[in-house]
C-alpha cells in the first residue's frame, strides 16, 4: 500500500518561491483572489475547462483556499515590475495519489512571450517533490496548440483522449491527455 503524501502548509512549502530568470512562482494566497479574478475573461476561460465565467474574487478565493488543501496553485509574477501574468497549477489526482494534473492560463497583456511555458517547466520538479507522485498529467481540447506546445516543452508525452466535463462550456468534450512520469 502507498502512503499518500498530503499537502504542506504554505508556511513550510518546499521549494516555493520558485524564481526563473523572468518570474517568480509562488503559492496563490486570498489576497490574490481580487487580481487574478480580473485577469480571467471570457477569452481565457473559453480554453480552460474548468473555469466557468463569470470568474468573481469570491469565486477565486474558494477555488484558493481549495486547491491549496491538494496541490500547488501558484500566481505567476513578472521579475521585472512584480506584473501579475498568469497562473500555473499542479494538484494531487482525487482518484489516484501517485498522479496529480498540471493546468495554466496567461492574461491576455502577456500572451506569447513564453511565460506559460517558462512557468509550467519550473514548477514541474516542485510538483514531484512536494506532492510525492509519479506521474502529472495535462489536458486540453484539440485546437488548443499553444497548451499541447507547453506539454511538449514539459517532457508530457500523448496518452489519449477522455470525455470530461467542461463547466467553462456546459458541456461534456473530448480531452487530449498527455503525461510525464518521475524520472
Amino acid at each position: 500500500m502507498h502512503e499518500v503524501t498530503r499537502a504542506v502548509p504554505a508556511d513550510r512549502a518546499v521549494g516555493l518561491p520558485i524564481r526563473t530568470p523572468r518570474l517568480t512562482l509562488r503559492l496563490a494566497e486570498a489576497s490574490d483572489a481580487a487580481p487574478l479574478a480580473v485577469l480571467m475573461t471570457d477569452a481565457i476561460s473559453a480554453r480552460l475547462s474548468a473555469w466557468p465565467m463569470p470568474w468573481t474574487e469570491k469565486r477565486m478565493a474558494a477555488r484558493i483556499a481549495e486547491w491549496r488543501q491538494i496541490g500547488l496553485p501558484c500566481v505567476v509574477e513578472r521579475n521585472a515590475d512584480g506584473a501579475l501574468v498568469g497562473w500555473v497549477h499542479a494538484l494531487r489526482g482525487r482518484e489516484d495519489p501517485e498522479r496529480a494534473s498540471m493546468g495554466w492560463w496567461c492574461a491576455e497583456a502577456h500572451r506569447g512571450q513564453g511565460y506559460v511555458r517558462e512557468a509550467a517547466k519550473a514548477l514541474l520538479p516542485v510538483a514531484f517533490a512536494r506532492l510525492g507522485v509519479s506521474v502529472v498529467e495535462a489536458g486540453a481540447q484539440p485546437d488548443n496548440h499553444a497548451s499541447f506546445a507547453v506539454m511538449r516543452a514539459l517532457g508530457m508525452a500523448p496518452v489519449g483522449v477522455r470525455i470530461t466535463h467542461a463547466p467553462a462550456r456546459g458541456r461534456n468534450e473530448p480531452t487530449f491527455f498527455h503525461e510525464v512520469r518521475r524520472g
